[in-house]
């Protein structure tokens, strides 16, 4: 009788160590959720106003950018088109900085506790959901009063652009959190390449903008994955239309930058304290 073929084999230790990892990641679930409440309340600790910086910054930029292109260029955009674009970048940009720096924060944990390492750009996702959640709230404080909120059967889109919104700044934390490690400077690059992010994002250009593009240039657009997730919001939290494809597309997005970000953490997981 013939043996398996070896990639077989590897595919199948892989898969089992996969399965492992993740087994206990799930076990350390209240690890994770302690060490992201105990930062959340750490990094504000020391101001008078506390947790509501993480609501606080978003909106006073999104504010900035509705006088700046609202009031004095007259673009049209009301204040809840903006901040509702703002809040959902803030997320990711949130989830992109502090993965980065959840390794190098945490090198004394990890040199000294043995735990899955994801649980760190885990625990730094949590944290920033929570105050993404809180700025949601916020969002419909500001909007519903003012009239530039329909409210309809698109609110329950809700339960599922949250989740893959979660999944793809995952991703993305944990990609920058196995960057960081060997590439110090990163941290240095990250906020330049979220301002150009920003700017590329539909936050303050709004969507009819594509229209004046060249079908070249609307392919490129279209590849931003905050293109989607943004789109998908919009239609979720004020009601707009749905345009067709996003939905799709921001989850095929998020899941492929998910699996990236992961697989490329969990290969480089043991090397990581030797590099601290």
């Amino acid at each position: 009788m013939l043996g398996m073929s070896p990639i077989i084999t590897q595919t199948r230790a892989r898969v089992v160590r996969a399965g492992d990892y993740f087994s206990e990641l799930w076990s350390r679930r209240e690890f994770a959720w302690f060490l992201a409440m105990g930062n959340l309340k750490a990094r504000n600790a020391s101001t008078a106003l506390g947790l509501l910086w993480w609501v606080i910054n978003p909106l006073l930029l999104g504010l900035v950018y509705f006088v700046v292109f609202g009031v004095i260029f007259e673009s049209g955009r009301d204040i809840s088109y903006l901040l509702s674009g703002m809040f959902v970048f803030h997320f990711t940009s949130q989830a992109m900085t502090g993965g980065a720096n959840s390794i190098l924060q945490n090198s004394k944990l990890l040199a000294n506790i043995r735990f899955p390492r994801l649980i760190l750009p885990i625990a730094n996702l949590l944290e920033a959901t929570v105050g993404f959640l809180a700025s949601l709230l916020v969002l419909y404080a500001i909007a519903i009063p003012g009239g530039h909120v329909h409210l309809n059967l698109n609110f329950l889109l809700l339960a599922y652009i949250i989740p893959v919104h979660l999944l793809f700044n995952l991703g993305l934390g944990a990609l920058t959190a196995r960057l960081a490690v060997p590439f110090r400077d990163i941290n240095n690059i990250i906020p330049y390449i979220n301002r150009l992010w920003l700017y590329l994002s539909p936050i303050i250009w709004p969507i009819e903008f594509m229209d004046r593009l060249t079908e070249p240039l609307q392919q490129v657009m279209l590849i931003n994955p905050m293109f989607s997730i943004i789109g998908v919001y919009r239609a979720a939290l004020l009601g707009d239309t749905l345009p067709p494809g996003l939905l799709l597309r921001s989850g095929g997005m998020a899941l492929a930058i998910s699996a990236l970000g992961m697989v490329a953490f969990m290969k480089y997981e043991s090397r990581i304290v030797r590099h601290l």
